[in-house]
């Protein structure tokens, strides 16, 4: 198995940890067991990839391969919630995906380029720089955080745990009702009609 290791580059280690992200999570993401996975020795990983903060790179940019198809004759708000829709089906395409792109920062071509994608419209939309720098973080934390599966934390507290708790128990039954996907559409929403406000000069003060 080990004389198959000459065979071994770059693209078929990245592969294979992509495929393990997707059957252990990201927690169990090794370079033993991905080495196994390959058939081979763990320290020949590392005629390839220097660490295993490396390899986290390079499973971020494989996961980020697809450029944003972003038409730019639509409106600045149009363009940004295609990126936002965009960006989230990458992540759900593979397990732990977005835990992954908190731990390591963007540093590769393709998550780079999906940053000044975000960046280009939002200048173009008339933003200052520290503006987008601040809008173009929070956008991304959006998007992060609804692969998430914790928001619906209330649903399983009975109507008796929350009976101290008029309003909260009010509102429960739509924590159940409503979707990650729902959460993340109305949270897209929500931000560009406050980002348009902001725009156009209108946004409260307060």
């Amino acid at each position: 198995m080990e004389g198959g290791s000459r065979r071994l580059d770059r693209r078929r280690i990245t592969e294979a940890a992509v495929e393990l992200l997707d059957e252990v999570g990201l927690a169990e993401l090794s370079t033993r067991r991905l080495a196994a996975k390959l058939g081979v020795q763990s320290p020949t990983l590392y005629w390839h990839v220097r660490n295993k903060a490396e390899l986290l790179d390079l499973v971020a940019e494989a996961i980020c391969a697809d450029a944003f198809d972003i038409d730019e004759t639509q409106s600045w708000r149009d363009q940004l919630a295609d990126g936002l829709r965009q960006f989230r089906a990458l992540l759900l395409r593979h397990r732990d995906a977005a835990e992954l792109l908190r731990e390591r920062p963007p540093s590769g071509p393709r998550r780079l380029g999906h940053i000044d994608t975000t960046v280009r419209i939002l200048l173009s939309a008339g933003f200052s720089e520290d503006e987008v720098a601040g809008i173009a973080r929070l956008l991304a934390a959006h998007v992060l955080a609804s692969t998430r599966s914790d928001a619906r934390s209330a649903t399983g507290l009975s109507a008796e745990a929350l009976s101290d708790f008029p309003h909260l128990h009010r509102v429960a039954p739509a924590y159940s009702r409503l979707s990650e996907e729902d959460v993340f559409e109305l949270g897209v929403e929500i931000v560009l009609d406050g980002l348009g406000r902001r725009l156009s000069g209108t946004a409260s003060p307060g």
